[in-house]
């Protein structure tokens, strides 16, 4: 009896709640760490592009060499397997294949016994918390409400293929096609759960499916939304960001997906002040494919070493593994590349820095995009995975003003000081 009273009672307040502005649930959240401040100011939503177009129609094979390039390791048939569960379910719930792809990426790093990362809580290729969803997803229905003309509107979608649990969610074809559908239901929601809760500011309905309905930050739809120009351009549609002309130089960018976003800024404190930061940080993955930002000529592919201009030349991967890391000096394993210009003798100079893995030798010509390593941490005591980048000509030069474009961020929000 005291039962059926307490479930009369809540449909009551749930009719009462639907006819004003506040939502008729508990709010949606996961279990997730404080959002990162000093990320937060590293770029504004002013500063972004309009991200690329989908192609409307996707061939399944290129889908998979791109979710191969972007995932890496992946064995071809995995890939095939995984691009036809992603298209399939993208098609069912009408979401972007590349978006879907990028959470793959992004959030389980394409494994699909993932667990919590650094999100908190989620399980599967794509993080999904089951808790988070226990209102929505029952009984083979995805059921939510949208804001219409004053009221809230119940929408209802059949997701009867697999049972939404933990178990299931491990399953990879099970986890995209929960992820297309609650990606659906975000997109179709946001708009009204913007209104209703307090939210970071945010570009897309992606960052719901991070945070749930309050969003706390942008910064993970940014890196998510980087991971799908990524994958657009594995794919081969579009080319990529506009290359930039400088100094009667061509330019493209270091990384696929750009813009970027720089984490530290050329001239800033490193070791307490002892020495100077003489390029910029960006944000990257471990393993990222490190790109040529012009045609030119590498005039160095080694490891740096410590002491004063104290750089040894590699070939062999064997000669890079003879060096222990914990002999590496401040730029790890790097590489450096001559770029022509007209008039200019010496022309312009590119280093890539950390790098886990260097791909070209010394005297070999490169045209620009082309590969010359992986993001690494080599060199670094304590930091995380990252690209480091500098120019040069007869001078130290600001990658983060020849680039701009390519690079975004704002100095101000380098958590240390510049000289």
């Amino acid at each position: 009896m005291r039962r059926r009273v307490a479930l009369a009672l809540c449909a009551v307040l749930s009719l009462l709640a639907m006819g004003n502005g506040r939502p008729p649930w508990t709010a949606r959240r996961r279990p997730h760490p404080s959002p990162n401040r000093l990320a937060m100011a590293r770029v504004a939503i002013a500063d972004w592009p309009d991200e690329p177009e989908s192609p409307a129609a996707v061939d399944p094979e290129r889908f998979a060499n791109a979710l191969r390039g972007i995932c890496g390791w992946m064995p071809p048939g995995r890939a095939t397997r995984y691009a036809g569960w992603i298209l399939e379910a993208a098609r069912t719930f009408e979401v972007d294949p590349f978006l879907v792809a990028a959470l793959v990426y992004r959030e389980g790093r394409c494994r699909y016994d993932a667990e919590n990362g650094d999100r908190g809580s989620g399980i599967g290729l794509t993080l999904i918390d089951t808790r988070m969803y226990w209102e929505n997803v029952r009984h083979g229905h995805l059921r939510y409400r949208v804001r219409e003309d004053g009221a809230w509107v119940d929408r209802d979608r059949v997701v009867d293929r697999f049972p939404f649990n933990g178990p299931r969610l491990r399953v990879p074809e099970a986890n995209v096609y929960f992820a297309s559908a609650l990606l659906s239901m975000w997109r179709d929601q946001h708009a009204s759960v913007d209104e209703a809760f307090d939210n970071v500011t945010h570009r897309h309905f992606v960052s719901h499916f991070v945070w749930g309905d309050r969003v706390r930050s942008d910064r993970q739809e940014d890196r998510i939304l980087t991971e799908r120009r990524r994958l657009l351009e594995y794919y081969g549609e579009p080319e990529g960001a506009t290359p930039i002309v400088w100094g009667g130089v061509t330019f493209g960018c270091p990384l696929h997906g750009c813009p970027r976003v720089i984490s530290s800024y050329i001239g800033s404190e490193r070791e307490g002040g002892a020495r100077h930061h003489r390029g910029v940080d960006l944000e990257s993955l471990p393993g990222e494919e490190v790109r040529a930002v012009s045609d030119g000529l590498v005039v160095f592919a080694g490891v740096d070493l410590p002491g004063g201009q104290n750089n040894r030349q590699l070939r062999t991967t064997e000669e890079f593994e003879a060096v222990p890391r914990s002999q590496l000096a401040a730029g790890g394993r790097y590489v450096c590349v001559r770029h022509p210009r007209p008039g200019d003798l010496h022309g312009v100079r590119s280093c890539y820095m950390h790098l886990e893995e260097v791909r070209v030798h010394y005297g070999d010509h490169v045209s620009r995009g082309d590969v010359v390593g992986t993001v690494g941490r080599t060199g670094m005591q304590t930091s995380a995975a990252h690209l480091h980048l500098e120019l040069h000509t007869e001078q130290l030069e600001d990658p983060s003003e020849v680039l701009y474009g390519l690079l975004l961020g704002h100095r101000e929000a380098d958590p240390l000081p510049s000289r």
